[in-house]
């Protein structure tokens, strides 16, 4: 864009040419080169891209957040006609919270664990001294209840551990909009939210726009979040704006090679259920060295030799809409680009091959019977002083689920529901309380440490978070032979195992001697990939393998998962929340609800028919990458119930829009309608 490029009206925000390098003992980080694209007034405007793309970094330099070691070297960002990067301190602070607000990714580290919601609200109208206490508590009270927190006025002195993941992002929300701020910024506000929480934040962010006519930008890699909530849309890519135009015109006529690869990279956009799901080849370039020509080049499937050497011109849409892509404007424009929506740029490789070697056999490999996990509450003195007769409550309740070598078995359900709390109790990590636990017909259920450890290396588990479940004194080489040393296993050359693993899960050997901080999501999870391979097991326990990566990543790490089964014949307990995703991987589904499994059966009959009130709440919760496809409604209302208080009957009943009196008496029973199909409803919906 032009430096002198005249303004849109109503413009409310107007970024112009923004710059901005981080000093690195690597070198300057070149993480943003001439960003430039409006924020209209009223409107809600998405930030697109894979990790890396500098998302994130936009939002902190409008605020000015930015670490210390980074510099904006070119640019403007006008707010009402103020630069907020030429403003003094104390403008600046006067402008955070009150004017420009945030409501960051995650709720818990940006909520101070040690003071209530009150407190901290109270904190947040210190610059209105004209105020009473008890104003701005009602002040702080009406928020709360306007985000949707029940019982507000109690609730608002307790502190942020009371509050379920949900309700801390609503919490959020309420401080970011206690202010009356103009401008809105959301860092992936649903990232950790399971599907039918991110549902009702989505409806509440459009419900409180629409009310106080607020202007919204949200950083977000979920494109159906996007599609559902956002009037325009800009897509970056490796620092730079690759295009920007209405959500519209994005999802339906998407121009730039890169958007068009994202979209098809999206699982919920693929109609038929697919074993390899699409990828972007490649990884963003490296930002330190010298950049020329167009920057996605290295990636593009229709890239050309003047790509490498050229930058791309804009080619203009409506509005403040562009793309920039020699495909589209000057000297190699190609009018066959871009081609029709059902025609695939980007490859899913092999997808054939892996589906024809896949197999499954009829001896189950687990076999999980009756299972009951039980925590306690309260300490035996504490209770016996209390009265309570039984202090403990129901994780896991009454599970039964098998898995056969080469089969995936999706492990399906909300927050709280007890699926991370079953399969540590499989691997002896949680203890189970009664019931059966078979792997290879042997029952391993509360077998003492010393004759289960080797078992481990027949069993191995994904933790959910990449980085965190990695020590972060160790580098990649000594974490994914780790296995081996901790087994004895000394007849090998640790070195060349290493180099082995990696080359399995595809990451470059280089990388073996960097640290977890030095790796990015999808690289840190390629590593916990190959530190659960390294010993050979017959069972992976992957929870959330997905969780929190762009769309072709997580292709990628479902792909290689895929290759890996069919090669090794391995059997996958996949625990997730992200419907789309478990869809094309699974051969069954179980969907579980408060510690209980509610409905099982083959993937697509349960995506195509579900049975139990809960599993159609799930399948019509999932926000579509289609703004033609927005939902009215939000499928499925309220929290799950505490453990502490399960409700008497059906557990579902006190969110069912079907619940009948029956219901909300008796436990309903593991019913068996056809072969291979249960589910726990008395009055199923199909």
């Amino acid at each position: 864009m032009a430096k002198d490029m005249e303004p849109v009206p109503e413009t409310l925000l107007d970024i112009r040419n923004l710059s901005v390098d981080f000093r690195t003992p690597r070198g300057r980080v070149k993480a943003l080169r001439d960003v430039t694209f409006p924020v209209r007034k009223g409107r809600i405007l998405g930030l697109v891209g894979e990790s890396g793309s500098g998302k994130s970094t936009v939002l902190w330099a409008i605020l000015r957040l930015l670490a210390g070691n980074a510099e904006v070297t070119d640019g403007q960002i006008t707010f009402q006609d103020r630069d907020l990067l030429g403003l003094g301190e104390g403008a600046l602070r006067a402008t955070r919270g009150e004017e420009i607000s945030v409501v960051f990714q995650d709720p818990m580290t940006s909520q101070i664990p040690v003071l209530t919601y009150a407190r901290q609200m109270f904190d947040i109208l210190y610059r209105r001294p004209n105020l009473s206490k008890a104003e701005k508590r009602r002040m702080a009270v009406e928020m709360m209840e306007k985000v949707g927190i029940p019982d507000p006025a109690s609730r608002i002195d307790q502190y942020p551990h009371h509050f379920s993941g949900g309700m801390r992002q609503r919490a959020g929300i309420a401080m970011a909009l206690l202010t009356g701020p103009k401008l809105l910024l959301a860092d992936e506000p649903t990232t950790a939210l399971d599907v039918t929480m991110e549902a009702q934040i989505i409806h509440l962010l459009q419900d409180l726009q629409s009310e106080t006519g607020a202007t919204v930008v949200l950083v977000s890699h979920n494109l159906g979040l996007i599609a559902e909530l956002c009037d325009d849309v800009v897509v970056m890519y490796a620092g730079e704006v690759v295009e920007a135009g209405s959500v519209h015109e994005i999802f339906h006529d998407a121009r730039h090679p890169y958007t068009r690869a994202l979209l098809e990279c999206d699982p919920a956009r693929i109609p038929d259920v697919s074993r390899k799901l699409p990828v972007i080849p490649g990884d963003i370039p490296d930002l330190t060295r010298a950049l020329k020509g167009c920057i996605y080049a290295s990636r593009c499937q229709r890239v050309m030799p003047e790509c490498h050497e050229t930058p791309p011109p804009a080619a203009p849409r409506s509005g403040a809409g562009f793309a920039r892509c020699h495909l589209l404007e000057g000297p190699l424009r190609d009018p066959d680009w871009p081609p029709p929506q059902d025609v695939l740029t980007v490859s899913r490789g092999g997808a054939g091959a892996a589906a024809a070697q896949k197999s499954i056999s009829d001896t189950p490999l687990l076999e999980v019977e009756d299972l009951n996990v039980r925590f306690r509450t309260l300490g035996a003195l504490r209770a016996r002083l209390r009265g309570v007769t039984d202090p403990f409550v129901d994780a896991v309740l009454d599970v039964s689920l098998t898995v056969r070598p080469g089969e995936t078995v999706g492990l399906v359900g909300e927050s709280g529901s007890g699926k991370t709390t079953l399969g540590r109790c499989i691997l002896n990590l949680v203890p189970g309380e009664s019931g059966s636990v078979r792997f290879e017909g042997r029952e391993i259920l509360g077998l003492p440490e010393r004759r289960f450890k080797p078992l481990r290396r027949d069993m191995a588990m994904m933790f959910q978070d990449p980085v965190g479940s990695l020590s972060p004194r160790k580098s990649v080489r000594a974490l994914i032979t780790e296995p081996l040393q901790i087994h004895g296993i000394t007849d090998l050359d640790l070195d060349a195992e290493a180099e082995r693993l990696a080359d399995m899960v595809r990451l470059p050997k280089p990388f073996l001697v960097r640290y977890p901080h030095e790796l990015s999501g999808g690289q840190a999870r390629r590593v916990g990939v190959a530190r659960a391979l390294a010993l050979n097991p017959k069972l992976i326990i992957a929870d959330e393998p997905t969780a929190g990566l762009d769309v072709s990543v997580q292709g990628e790490i479902l792909n290689l998962m895929a290759d890996l089964q069919a090669e090794h014949g391995l059997g996958y307990l996949v625990i997730t929340h992200n419907l789309p995703v478990v869809r094309h991987i699974s051969d069954r589904i179980a969907i579980m609800y408060l510690g209980r499994i509610v409905e099982e059966g083959p993937a697509e009959a349960v995506f195509r028919a579900p049975m139990h009130p809960y599993t159609q709440a799930l399948v019509e919760g999932v926000p579509q990458p289609d703004p033609d496809r927005r939902r009215a409604h939000v499928s499925i209302s309220g929290e799950v119930p505490s453990l502490l208080n399960r409700p008497r009957g059906c557990d579902f009943a006190t969110r069912c829009p079907y619940a009948q009196e029956k219901c909300r008496r008796e436990v309903p029973p593991q019913f068996h309608p056809e072969e291979g199909r249960r589910h726990a409803c008395f009055f199923p919906v199909n």
